[in-house]
C-alpha cells in the first residue's frame, strides 16, 4: 500500500499505517492541489504522484505539510519565506560554514571568459546559492549592488530567480552580462550610489560584498607582485567614486552605509539583507568593520543574526612574529538584516 500519511514517532519521520487516515490523506492531498497550487514548489508539483501528507501528531486534519522522502523532511504550506523543507531549514541556520572555491565554479567562469581571473576578490554563486534558497522563493527579485563579475547573477540564473546587478567597473558589467545574457535589462553599469536613479521593483532580497574598504590599495607586495606578472586587477578600479579608493575609514562607511539605507525601500516589507564583510587591519591597528557596518546599518534595519563564512585553505603567515600578536583573518560576517 502507498502510504499518503507521515507522522513523528521517537524523532524518526515514518508512514501512518492506518487504512482509513491514508485515506483521508489522500483526499486532503488533492484538495491541496487544487486549492493550493500557488503555494506548492515546482519540485513538489512535478512529482506529486509521490507527495504524501504529514504531520508530526499524526492528525490529519491539521496536517499542512509535504514530503517526498523522509529522510529529506516535509515543507509546511505555510511557509512564506522559502521553498525549504524544515530539516533544510535547520541546516541552513548553523551560525558558521566552511567554504573555499569550488573548481565546478572557477571552470564555469573560464569557460565563459579567462578574464574572470582580472577580478581581484570574487566569491563562488554556489555559496551565494544557498542563501538565496533561504531567503526567497522561485521567481523573486534579487540584487546585488556590488555585482562584480556577476557571481549573484549567475547564482540566481541556477536558483530560478530574477537577477538585478549594479556594477561600477565596466569591464566587470561586462563580464556579469557574458555570463547571464538574460539579465541583460537588469544589470547596470552604474554607481551603487545613484541606485534610487534606476527606479527597480520591489526587491526580495538583497545580498553582497562591498569593497572592504580601501584593502585592495594596500595588499601586501607578494598580491600585487604576483598578479601585475599576470596581467591581472589589483584593485576594483580607478575611478575616484569607487568606495575601494576612498581612504577615510569614516567616510567610507557613511558612502556604503547610505547604499543600503537607499536599498531599504526597495526591499519588500520583511525582506532581507546579508552583507558579507570582514574586519580588516591597517598599519598594525584593527578595524572593526563588520561591527561598525552593523551599528550603522541598525539605524534603519533590524539585525538579525550573522553567518562565519570560514577559509580553511588559505596560507597563514607569520604575522607578528617573534614579538607580538596578530591573527590570520579567515572568517567573514554574513551580516543578516531585516526591513522591518
Amino acid at each position: 500500500m502507498k502510504h499518503y500519511f507521515y507522522y513523528k514517532d521517537k524523532k524518526q519521520v515514518v508512514p501512518v499505517l492506518d487504512e482509513g487516515k491514508n485515506k483521508q490523506a489522500k483526499k486532503k492531498l488533492a484538495h491541496i492541489l487544487k486549492t493550493k497550487k500557488e503555494l506548492i514548489p515546482d519540485h513538489f508539483i512535478e512529482r506529486w504522484s509521490e507527495v504524501a501528507l504529514y504531520n508530526p501528531s499524526g492528525d490529519v486534519e491539521k496536517a499542512n505539510a509535504i514530503l517526498i522522502n523522509a529522510e529529506d523532511g516535509a515543507y509546511d504550506l505555510s511557509n512564506p519565506l522559502n521553498e525549504m523543507t524544515g530539516k533544510e531549514w535547520v541546516k541552513f541556520s548553523c551560525s558558521w560554514f566552511i567554504f573555499n572555491a569550488l573548481h565546478k565554479d572557477l571552470k564555469e567562469e573560464r569557460e565563459i571568459s579567462p578574464n574572470t581571473q582580472d577580478h581581484p576578490a570574487t566569491f563562488s554563486p554556489t555559496m551565494i546559492e544557498g542563501f538565496i534558497n533561504f531567503f526567497t522563493k522561485k521567481g523573486e527579485a534579487v540584487l546585488d549592488p556590488f555585482c562584480g563579475i556577476g557571481s549573484t547573477m549567475v547564482a540566481c540564473k541556477r536558483t530560478g530567480r530574477v537577477g538585478y546587478g549594479i556594477e561600477l567597473n565596466k569591464k566587470y558589467y561586462d563580464l556579469s552580462l557574458k555570463r547571464t545574457p538574460e539579465f541583460k535589462k537588469t544589470i547596470f553599469n552604474e554607481n551603487a550610489a545613484n541606485i534610487k536613479k534606476l527606479k527597480l521593483p520591489k526587491i526580495a532580497f538583497s545580498i553582497s560584498s562591498p569593497p572592504y574598504w580601501d584593502v585592495l590599495n594596500r595588499s601586501t607586495k607578494d598580491f600585487k607582485k604576483d598578479r601585475t606578472k599576470d596581467g591581472f586587477d589589483v584593485n576594483y578600479s580607478e575611478a575616484e567614486e569607487d568606495l575601494g579608493n576612498i581612504g577615510d575609514y569614516d567616510l567610507f562607511l557613511e558612502k556604503l552605509a547610505n547604499i543600503y539605507f537607499d536599498i531599504f525601500d526597495l526591499l519588500k516589507d520583511g525582506g532581507y539583507l546579508v552583507v558579507i564583510v570582514k574586519n580588516i587591519k591597517k598599519e598594525g591597528k584593527m578595524y572593526p568593520l563588520a561591527w561598525d557596518l552593523a551599528r550603522l546599518l541598525s539605524k534603519k534595519y533590524m539585525l538579525k543574526d550573522e553567518k562565519l563564512w570560514i577559509q580553511d585553505k588559505v596560507g597563514l603567515a607569520p604575522y607578528g612574529y617573534p614579538s607580538a600578536w596578530a591573527s590570520n583573518i579567515l572568517h567573514h560576517y554574513c551580516l543578516v538584516f531585516q526591513k522591518k
